[in-house]
């Protein structure tokens, strides 16, 4: 593992410009699935805003290491903006630009949450093709019914 690499890091989603810290190395796979990792699906910068390059090996973290990211920690931290519909000053310590990032993040309503909590994403989907298994298998019937 790097031993230059200081936490915490600084992780840009790719596909929808949001963000979000990973506070130490233990906590990495708490906020990122190992399957993410091999799609490339985000950037990573250290502390010191410096590009980073993480490795997994059977979903275990093998190494960081410096690498040249294709944007800077300051213009993820502007895209990131642009998703929350602010324009927060850019100047000072990462740390600083950070929390009045995180300042304009509104929290999820109560119904999100709940529906979050109870459903998730996995859930849902389950959901909604067994829901559409029975209206495709039992739809002939349902119209018959209300037909006559």
């Amino acid at each position: 593992m790097a031993s230059h690499t200081s936490f915490p890091l600084y992780v840009f989603e790719k596909d929808d410009w949001s963000m979000f810290l990973v506070e130490s190395e233990d906590k990495l796979l708490y906020h990122i699935e190992p399957i993410d990792f091999e799609s490339d699906e985000y950037l990573f910068w250290d502390a010191q805003g410096r590009g980073v390059r993480l490795t997994l090996e059977r979903g275990v973290l093998t190494n960081i290491e410096q690498t040249e990211n294709v944007m800077t920690v300051q213009e993820a931290f502007a895209r990131y903006s642009q998703t929350l519909g602010v324009t927060v000053d850019p100047n000072g310590a990462l740390s600083e630009i950070w929390e009045r990032l995180q300042a304009n993040v509104k929290p999820p309503s109560l119904l999100s949450r709940t529906i979050r909590h109870l459903f998730g994403v996995g859930c849902l989907l389950i959901v909604l093709t067994v829901a559409t298994f029975i209206l495709i298998l039992f739809g002939g019937t349902i119209k018959a019914l209300f037909t006559r």
